[in-house]
């Protein structure tokens, strides 16, 4: 019984630093994410989830290219 309840607390423990840790990276920084990509293809970052590919945009409206910062 201890064992199990230690189990559970090690796992819960273990979610709430990895969403610690993903709330502090760089959303638009190329690699994998909690629940999604970023990948970068023919020199513009792509968004890749389970539902399709979305290109990234910046607030103008141009697409965002690779090694650029979003703005």
């Amino acid at each position: 019984m201890r064992s199990m309840l230690f189990l559970i607390l090690l796992a819960f423990g273990l979610t709430f630093l990895g969403i610690y840790c993903e709330s502090k990276k760089d959303p638009y920084e190329i690699g994998m994410h909690w629940d999604y990509n970023i990948v970068c293809e023919n020199g513009f970052i792509f968004k890749q989830n389970r539902y399709g590919i979305i290109q990234v945009l910046n607030s103008d409206g141009t697409p965002l290219k690779c090694g650029e910062k979003i703005y």
